[in-house]
C-alpha cells in the first residue's frame, strides 16, 4: 500500500435515527442507491427500512436498535455514501472495516456485489435473532487493565475491543451490564450502553454457529479490487479468507491493529463513512499517524459540507446540494415542476392500498376527524359509499395528501407550483402549508357534506366542441339554465344545471358533432345553484385563519396564483367554474413541467390535450411575480411524516378570521369536481410547452448554463415531455434494459427497451415493471425489430404491444413497412376536434437508406391497408384516415453505428434525408413535420454538435450506453468495452440476416468473433452443404468455433425450430448449413450476455466507434471506470458539453480568438 485515501466503515453501535438524512435530501443518486436496496429488502422480507429510518416523528434521541432494521440500514447507508463520494471523485486507495462495517468495505473493494452483501447482513441478523440469547455491549472510558482486576468484568463480561489507552468495549448479558453500569457509576467511571441487543464478538454468539456455515464463505477467495484491512484479523487482505464472516462476528475487534497496519505503509487521509466517529476517535486516541481525518455521517447533519470539503481536498469539483435534480445542479439549473391533484371522479376502489401502511398515524388521524375508516372505504367499500360525495371528497383528499408526502419523501424535492382540480385544490393548499393535514380534511369533510345536500341537479361532459361554441349553442337555443362548470380542455367541457335541463341539451350538442356523456351526480356542482352551500361554507370557514401559500398555488377560479385571499377563493370555488384549461396554460407559460400526484391519470391526459390544442398564456401583462425564495419546510402534519418532511410549522386555529364574503360569479362560472373521465386523449407525460412555435435552436443560441436543455427541437421535447432532445436507442436482447429505460425516463430523456431477441414473458415483465415504477404518462418505448422471414413473430409482438397499451415503438431493421407495423400504426388513429388526424400509436423509425426512409415518410401503403381492412385487422374509419399522415412520427437517420449498419456517412445522409422529408411532406400535404434525429457515432460533444449543425431535431445514442451500470450487458463485456478506442471495432455478418449479407458492427479488441463470423459467411458462399467443407476446416469449426460437432449443433437447432423449418432444412443441405452457421451467432451472443469469461474470445458484442471516442473523452476522470457510468449522467454531460461547445465555437466564429486548439475541446463537467 502507498499514501492515499482510506475509507473507514464502523459497525453496530454508532447508528442513529435518520442517519444520512441530509444526503438523502440533497443527492438523488444517494437516494437511488438506497431505494434500489430497499426494494431488494422489501422483496426479501415484505417491507423495507427507509420509511422507519427517515420517520421524522422519531425523536433524535430514541434508540434505533432493532437488529432487523439496523443491520440492513447501516450497510445501505454506508454503501450509498461511499458510492456518492466515489462518483464525485473522492476515491479510496484502501478500505478498512470494523465488525458489520466489513461488509460495506468488502463490497466497495469488490468481494461482493451490493445485493449479495444486503442478503448477507439480513441473513446475519435473522440468524442472530433466532438463535442467540439477549445481550448487550458497553463502552467504558477507563484503562483496559480494569478488565483483569475487576471481578465483574473479568468473570462475567468479555473484552471485545480495545479502542484506546482509556477506552474499551465489553459484551455480556443484560443483567450483567446493568450491574456493571451501577458499579461504574459508583466509581465515577464514564460508560455508555451501545444500541445493540446482543453480545457480539463474544461467547454469547456461539449459539448461532451451526446456522452460520452458509454465510461464512460468502465472497471468500475472490481477488479484491482495492486493498482491504480487516479489524477481524488486524491486517491487510488481498481476498476474503475462508470462514471470514464467522470470524467477523465472533472474534474481538482489532481496530487499533488494523489502523496501525494501514499507517505502517504510508501517510494517509482517513475518511470515516460512519455512522458516527468510532474509528477516527480510535485513530486519534492511539496517535496513529495520518495526514488528516474526516467523518461524513454524524448526528450533527453537516454531510453536504463535508462532501464539498472532501471534493476540494482531492481536487474534484464540489457538488452543489439541492432538494432535487442531479447532484451538482443548483435549483436554478433544474426545470421547474408543478404537482397537480385530481378531484372527484378520480376515486376508485383500491386507491391508497400502497399508502395506508406507510402513514398509519395520519390514517388514524383521518379516521378520528371523519368518524369512519378511510382504509376500509377506499379498499373494500363494503357499504357502497365511495362514490357518494360526502365520502368521496374526504377519501380522495387523504389519498392525494399521502401520495404527495410519499412523493416528497422519495424525491426530496418540493414543486415550484401547485394546482388541483376542484377538490384537488385543497391538497395543493395542504402541500403549500396553508393548513395542516387534519385541518384540510376538516374543511373537505364540511365541503362534501354541503355539496351532497344539493339535489335535483345534473351534469354532463361535452367532448369535441370548443367552449365558446358550446356557450353559443346554449345561448342561441335559449338554454340559460345550463352553464359551463368545468373547462377541462379546449374541446372538453362539463355542463351543470337542473338535471332535466342538462339532459335536454343532448340532441342540440350531438347534432353539432359533440359527444354527450351524462354524469352520475345529484347536484349542479360549480354553478350558481350551489349558492346556498357557498354561504354555509363561508360561515364555516370563518372559524379558520388561512395564511398565504408558501408555494404558488394556481386557483381554479382565476387561473392565477393565490395571494392572501385564500378563504375568499375557496368560497368562490364552490359556485364557480373550474378553469382547468387556463390553469394549465398558465403553468406552461411559466415553463413548468406538470406532473399529476394522486390516483389515476385524468389530469395527465387533460394536460396533454391542452398542450396539443392551445398555446400557453401570454404573461407579459401579468403582475403576479413568481416568488424567488420560499420556506423549505414541508406540509404540516400533527404526527409522523415520511423522509424529508420537516417539523410542523403551521396549524390553523379557530381565531377571528378576516370577513369572507361569497361573491356572485360571472356566468359560465361553476365547476364540478373532476368527474371527468379522460375520454378524449390518451394519457401522456405532462410537458412544458414553449409559447413560440416549435423550432430547432440556432447554433450559438444555447449557452452553457442551459445544460443543453435548449438544444434540438422544442416540438420533440414537448411531444414526449422531455427535458432533453435526447434518446437512447434500443439495444438487442435487453442490453437496453428496463432499468436503463427507467433511469433515463426519470431524468427527462427518452429510451427504448431492447426487446429484440427477448422472450415474451421478459417483454411483459419489462412493460409491467416500467408501468409500475414510472409516473403515469412518462414517455418511454419498446423496440420492434423486424423479423426477416418470420412475419408471425412480428405479428405476435404487435399483438402484445396493442394488448399492453404500448403506444411508442422504435422500428428498426425494416426494409419496408410490414403489415404488422401498419396494423399497429392504424390501431391508434382518430380525428381530433380540430379535424386533424391523431396517432395514438407512435413510431420512431430507424433508417439508413433513402428508399426505406421514403416508406416511413409516406402514408401506409394502400394495398396493405386494404388487405388489413378485408381481414378485419383495422376499422373502415382507420383505413380512411391512414392516407392523411405518414407511417412515422420521428425518423432516426442512422449513420455508421454499432449493431446493424449500412456504414453510412452522416454528412451525406442527413442533408439527403431532410430534403426527402420536406419533399414528401409537400407531396402528401401533411400538417405536421416528421422530426429527423441523428444516430451513429455520437459519443462526444463534438459529434453531437456536428449532428445538430447538420439539422438533427434530436440525438440518439447507443454504444455509449451499454457500458454503464444500468445496461443489461454482463460485467466482463463492460470491462472489455470501457478501454476500447475508435479503431477497436469491426464488421461481421448479422446473425438474423446472415444469408442476405447484412452486416453488424461489433467489438474486435480482445475477441475473435468478427474474424470467425466472416469466415463462416465466406464458407456459406463457397459451399452448398456441410459435407462439402474440407476435413481440416471442418475440424477447426467444430473444435474452435462451435466446441461441438456439426451433428450436435444440428440437434440443438432442431430443438428450437419449427417442424416446417426442420423439414425444409433436411431436404436442402444449403439450408441446413445456414441454420448450423446461424446457431453460432446466437451462441456467441449468449456467451457475452452470460459473461462466460472462459469463452471471451467468442463474445459477440455489438458496438460502434462512438464508445471509443467517449472513452477518450472521459479518460482520466471518474467515468473512466464503467462502474461510475450512469446513462442519465452521460446524457446530461453530453448535452451540457455540446451546448458549451456550440456556444464557444459560435463566439469564436464571430470574434476569432487566438487560442490554442486544445482550449476549444469541451471539458467533462
Amino acid at each position: 500500500m502507498a499514501d492515499g485515501l482510506v475509507f473507514l466503515f464502523p459497525g453496530q453501535g454508532s447508528q442513529y435515527p435518520r442517519m444520512g438524512e441530509e444526503l438523502w435530501r440533497a443527492y438523488p443518486d444517494f437516494r437511488d442507491d438506497l431505494v434500489a436496496l430497499d426494494d431488494r429488502l422489501a422483496a426479501r422480507r415484505g417491507h423495507g427500512v427507509l420509511t422507519r429510518l427517515y420517520d421524522r416523528s422519531t425523536p433524535p434521541g430514541r434508540p434505533f436498535d432493532d437488529l432487523r432494521d439496523t443491520h440492513p440500514a447501516i450497510f445501505m447507508v454506508q454503501y450509498a455514501t461511499a458510492r456518492l463520494l466515489i462518483r464525485r471523485g473522492v476515491r479510496p486507495d484502501h478500505v478498512l472495516g470494523a465488525s458489520l462495517g466489513e461488509v460495506a468495505a468488502a463490497t466497495i473493494a469488490g468481494a461482493l456485489d451490493a445485493e449479495t452483501a444486503l442478503d448477507l447482513v439480513c441473513g446475519h441478523a435473522e440468524r442472530v435473532i433466532r438463535s442467540c440469547p439477549p445481550g448487550g455491549m458497553m463502552a467504558v472510558l477507563a484503562p483496559p487493565q480494569l478488565t483483569a482486576t475487576e471481578p465483574l468484568l473479568r468473570d462475567r463480561c468479555e473484552l471485545v475491543s480495545v479502542n484506546g489507552p482509556e477506552y474499551f468495549v465489553v459484551a455480556g448479558a443484560p443483567d450483567t451490564l446493568d450491574e456493571l453500569a451501577r458499579l461504574l457509576d459508583a466509581r465515577r467511571i464514564a460508560h455508555q450502553r451501545l444500541p445493540v441487543g446482543y453480545a457480539f464478538h463474544s461467547a454469547y454468539v456461539e449459539a448461532v454457529r451451526p446456522e452460520f456455515d452458509g454465510l461464512s464463505e460468502v465472497g471468500t477467495g475472490r481477488p479484491l479490487r482495492l486493498p482491504m484491512v480487516s479489524c477481524a484479523t488486524g491486517g491487510p487482505l488481498t481476498a476474503l479468507p475462508p470462514g471470514h464472516w464467522w470470524r467477523v462476528l465472533r472474534e474481538p475487534i482489532r481496530a487499533v491493529d488494523a489502523l496501525r497496519a494501514v499507517a505502517s505503509v504510508g501517510s494517509h487521509r482517513y475518511v470515516e463513512i460512519g455512522p458516527g466517529t468510532p474509528l477516527t476517535a480510535t485513530l486519534r486516541q492511539n496517535s496513529v499517524a495520518s495526514r488528516s481525518s474526516h467523518t461524513v455521517l454524524t448526528p450533527f447533519h453537516a454531510e453536504p459540507r463535508t462532501l464539498a470539503e472532501l471534493c476540494h481536498l482531492v481536487g474534484s469539483p464540489a457538488p452543489a446540494a439541492g432538494r432535487s435534480g442531479l447532484a451538482g445542479q443548483t435549483r436554478e439549473d433544474q426545470p421547474m415542476l408543478a404537482y397537480v391533484f385530481p378531484g372527484q371522479g378520480a376515486q376508485r376502489k383500491g386507491m391508497g392500498a400502497d399508502l395506508f401502511d406507510e402513514f398509519p398515524e395520519l390514517v388514524a388521524q383521518a379516521d378520528e376527524v371523519l368518524g369512519w375508516s378511510v382504509r376500509e372505504t377506499c379498499l373494500e367499500d363494503p357499504h357502497g359509499r365511495l362514490d357518494r360525495t360526502e365520502y368521496t371528497q374526504p377519501a380522495l383528499y387523504v389519498v392525494n395528501a399521502l401520495s404527495y408526502l410519499r412523493q416528497l419523501a422519495r424525491t426530496g424535492r418540493e414543486p415550484d407550483f401547485l394546482a388541483g382540480h376542484s377538490l384537488g385544490e385543497y391538497d395543493a393548499l395542504f402541500a403549500a402549508r396553508v393548513f395542516d393535514f387534519a385541518t384540510g380534511l376538516t374543511l373537505v369533510r364540511r365541503r362534501g357534506e354541503l355539496m351532497c345536500a344539493a339535489t335535483g341537479g345534473g351534469m354532463a361532459v361535452v367532448i369535441g366542441l370548443p367552449a365558446d361554441d358550446v356557450s353559443a349553442l346554449l345561448a342561441r337555443d335559449g338554454r340559460d339554465t345550463v352553464v359551463l362548470a368545468n373547462l377541462n380542455t379546449p374541446s372538453q367541457v362539463v355542463l351543470s344545471g337542473p338535471r332535466a335541463d342538462v339532459l335536454a341539451c343532448r340532441d342540440l350538442l350531438t347534432a353539432a358533432g359533440a359527444r354527450f356523456v351524462p354524469l352520475n351526480v345529484s347536484g349542479a356542482f360549480h354553478s350558481r345553484y350551489m349558492r346556498d352551500a357557498q354561504r354555509e361554507f363561508a360561515a364555516f370557514l370563518a372559524g379558520f385563519t388561512l395564511p398565504a401559500p408558501s408555494i404558488p398555488v394556481i386557483s381554479n377560479v382565476t387561473a392565477r396564483p393565490y395571494g392572501a385571499d385564500v378563504a375568499d377563493l375557496l368560497v368562490r370555488q364552490i359556485a364557480s367554474s373550474v378553469n382547468w384549461t387556463d390553469t394549465v396554460r398558465y403553468l406552461l407559460a411559466r415553463g413548468v413541467t406538470v406532473e399529476q400526484v394522486g390516483p389515476g391519470a385524468v389530469l395527465t391526459g387533460l394536460t396533454r390535450a391542452i398542450q396539443r390544442e392551445a398555446a400557453p398564456l401570454v404573461l407579459d401583462d401579468l403582475a403576479d411575480p413568481v416568488p424567488s425564495a420560499r420556506a423549505s419546510a414541508a406540509p404540516t402534519v400533527r404526527t409522523s411524516a415520511p423522509p424529508v418532511v420537516t417539523p410542523p410549522v403551521v396549524t390553523p386555529v379557530a381565531v377571528t378570521p378576516p370577513v369572507v364574503t361569497p361573491v356572485a360569479v360571472t356566468p359560465p362560472v361553476v365547476t364540478p369536481v373532476a368527474v371527468i373521465p379522460p375520454v378524449v386523449t390518451p394519457v401522456v407525460a405532462p410537458v412544458a410547452a414553449a409559447s413560440a412555435p416549435a423550432r430547432t435552436r440556432a447554433i450559438g443560441e444555447a449557452s452553457a448554463p442551459t445544460g443543453g436543455t435548449a438544444l434540438g427541437n422544442d416540438e420533440f421535447r414537448a411531444a414526449y415531455g422531455l427535458r432533453h432532445a435526447y434518446a437512447s436507442g434500443s439495444m438487442y436482447r435487453g442490453i437496453a434494459s428496463k432499468e436503463l429505460v427507467e433511469r433515463l425516463a426519470r431524468a427527462g430523456m427518452l429510451a427504448f427497451v431492447g426487446t429484440g431477441g427477448m422472450r415474451r414473458p421478459d417483454v411483459v415483465d419489462a412493460i409491467e415493471y416500467l408501468r409500475r415504477r414510472l409516473p403515469a404518462g412518462t414517455a418511454y418505448g419498446f423496440n420492434l425489430l423486424h423479423s426477416h422471414g418470420d412475419p408471425e413473430r412480428e405479428e405476435e409482438q404487435i399483438d402484445l404491444f396493442l394488448a399492453q397499451g404500448v403506444d411508442l415503438v422504435e422500428a428498426s431493421a425494416f426494409m419496408d413497412v410490414s403489415p404488422a407495423l401498419v396494423r399497429y400504426r392504424l390501431a391508434g388513429l382518430r380525428r381530433g376536434p380540430d379535424g386533424r388526424v391523431r396517432a395514438g400509436n407512435r413510431i420512431m423509425a430507424k433508417v439508413s437508406r433513402p428508399e426505406v426512409a421514403t416508406a416511413f415518410l409516406s402514408p401506409a401503403p394502400r394495398r396493405v391497408v386494404e388487405a388489413l381492412l378485408a381481414a378485419g385487422g383495422v376499422t373502415p374509419e382507420q383505413a380512411a384516415l391512414a392516407a392523411e399522415l405518414p407511417m412515422a412520427d420521428d425518423l432516426t437517420v442512422e449513420a455508421d453505428s454499432g449493431g446493424h449498419t449500412d456504414g453510412g456517412v452522416a454528412y451525406a445522409l442527413m442533408p439527403a434525408m431532410l430534403r426527402l422529408r420536406d419533399d414528401l411532406r409537400r407531396q402528401h400535404g401533411y400538417h405536421d413535420r416528421v422530426r429527423i434525429g441523428a444516430a451513429g457515432g455520437i459519443g462526444t460533444p463534438e459529434a453531437a454538435a456536428a449532428a445538430l449543425v447538420l439539422g438533427a431535431d434530436y440525438l440518439v445514442t447507443g454504444s455509449i450506453n451499454q457500458c454503464t451500470v444500468e445496461s443489461g450487458a454482463s460485467d466482463p463485456v463492460k470491462a472489455l468495452l470501457q478501454d476500447i478506442n475508435v479503431q477497436d471495432t469491426d464488421y461481421a455478418p448479422a446473425g438474423d440476416m446472415f444469408e442476405l449479407g447484412s452486416r453488424v458492427q461489433v467489438l474486435r479488441r480482445g475477441v475473435f468473433f468478427p474474424a470467425r463470423a466472416n469466415k463462416l459467411y465466406s464458407l456459406y458462399r463457397q459451399y452448398d452443404s456441410l459435407d462439402d467443407i474440407d476435413a481440416r476446416t471442418r475440424q477447426q469449426l467444430e473444435q474452435r468455433y462451435f466446441k461441438r460437432t456439426f451433428d450436435e449443433v444440428w440437434e440443438l437447432v432442431r430443438q428450437h425450430k419449427s417442424a416446417d423449418e426442420v423439414t425444409r432444412a433436411a431436404a436442402n443441405p444449403k439450408q441446413r448449413m445456414l441454420l448450423v452457421f446461424k446457431w453460432y451467432f446466437a451462441y456467441s451472443n449468449q456467451l457475452a450476455l452470460d459473461g462466460d469469461e472462459e469463452s471471451t474470445v467468442d463474445f459477440q458484442v455489438h458496438c460502434g466507434p462512438a464508445l471509443g471516442a467517449f472513452n477518450q473523452w472521459v479518460k482520466g476522470t471518474p467515468l473512466q471506470d464503467w462502474r461510475a457510468r450512469h446513462v442519465d449522467d452521460i446524457g446530461h454531460r453530453l448535452m451540457a458539453g455540446t451546448a458549451e461547445l456550440l456556444d464557444r465555437r459560435m463566439r469564436d466564429l464571430v470574434r476569432p480568438a487566438a487560442r490554442p486548439p486544445q482550449e476549444l475541446a469541451p471539458a467533462l463537467t
